[in-house]
């Protein structure tokens, strides 16, 4: 039978005893209705699987003893960070669950001249839970990073960070993402794609960030929602530079 997977969050090592509390334990007693004996495999995000038994379950607490740690295959070659502008609802939400499906590393939040929503701590401090869960799902052996929330003058000093730094603008009518990735391929380890807000960017802005390197690219034809956009360029991103 395949091991349930929990997140633990501290370190893990081969041999080790932990104890599970909190939200985790509740999933694991409650959800899972896992009971003393069961096999379960744990990650904290390190990219490693850790596998162990349960050896106690109590009212609020589980007791696991490691016994196996191996190595995730399932986790890209690549980095890929996304740049996300603030978005309205559960846009955010959605976003983080499908690029930690896809691949991606980190998920940057910023606010732009076009964004309709302000900077809201709670919003980042929902996203860690979001993508754990995800990567439970999924099978990563890591979940997305959330940092941010950046201004664009801020993310303007980070472009020299990355082998390409990607901005997908709606009114650029040159090469396309694809393009781009196809014919540099294999000099990318470390990318990172601009999503706008859902008004879209501000010409200043396309500026600000060409002139400090980034590479302005064309998304096609059509004009795509803000979460479309994020979803579909890291699944390009990660099809693609995934070697």
């Amino acid at each position: 039978m395949k091991e349930k997977r929990f997140f633990y969050n501290g370190n893990l090592s081969l041999n080790s005893k932990i104890t599970l509390v909190d939200e985790e334990f509740h999933h694991m007693s409650n959800v899972m209705r896992a009971k003393t004996g069961d096999k379960v495999c744990m990650f904290n995000g390190d990219g490693n699987f850790y596998f162990g038994e349960i050896t106690e379950i109590a009212k609020k607490f589980a007791k696991i003893s490691i016994n196996k740690m191996e190595e995730s295959e399932n986790e890209p070659k690549v980095k890929i960070d996304v740049y996300q502008a603030l978005a309205k609802g559960d846009k955010l939400s959605l976003v983080m669950q499908k690029i930690t499906e896809l691949g991606a590393t980190s998920l940057i939040l910023y606010e732009s001249d076009f964004c309709d929503v302000k900077a809201n701590s709670n919003k980042q401090d929902r996203m860690d839970a979001i993508s754990i869960a995800a990567s439970k799902q999924c099978g990563r052996a890591t979940f997305v990073q959330s940092k941010g929330i950046l201004k664009i003058k801020d993310i303007a000093e980070l472009i020299k960070d990355y082998d390409e730094f990607f901005v997908a603008y709606e009114n650029e009518n040159g090469r396309t993402l694809v393009d781009e990735l196809l014919e540099k391929k294999d000099s990318l380890n470390k990318v990172a794609i601009m999503i706008g807000a859902e008004g879209g960017f501000a010409e200043k802005e396309i500026l600000l960030l060409k002139e400090n390197g980034a590479n302005i690219v064309s998304l096609g034809k059509r004009i795509l929602r803000t979460e479309t956009a994020a979803i579909s360029c890291t699944a390009v991103i990660s099809q693609i530079l995934d070697k």
